[in-house]
């Protein structure tokens, strides 16, 4: 009776592969929101030291070279500073690696044509 009244709506299930691309996509969001975390947080901490870069636009290799050449008193913030960069290079690599993997991924996709 549904179906003849038109009350039925058409479902998909997505297949495993489906799932499988669905996955690794949500991991290069993950791995964005990594890379966002991170610099965030160096940023902060800059903040802090009152560093603030007065360039043009964050995160370009200006800014890194800028960033590499800060000196603190203290070396627990040059710890500190090291380990930010660390985490933002570790962030960017992750998200490279996820982008390419995903570019080879979708050629062999059931959707790839759509």
């Amino acid at each position: 009776r549904l179906h003849r009244a038109g009350e039925l709506t058409a479902v998909w299930v997505p297949d495993r592969g489906h799932e499988a691309m669905r996955d690794l996509v949500r991991a290069r969001e993950a791995a964005q929101e990594a890379q966002k975390r991170s610099r965030q947080q160096l940023q902060s901490f800059l903040l802090r030291h009152g560093r603030i870069y007065s360039g043009r636009s964050s995160w370009s290799l200006a800014h890194m070279r800028w960033i590499s050449t800060l000196k603190f008193e203290h070396p627990a913030h040059f710890i500190v500073l090291k380990e930010y960069c660390q985490a933002i290079e570790d962030a960017e690599v992750r998200l490279k690696r996820l982008t390419d993997l995903i570019s080879e991924t979708v050629k062999s996709w059931t959707m790839a044509p759509v």
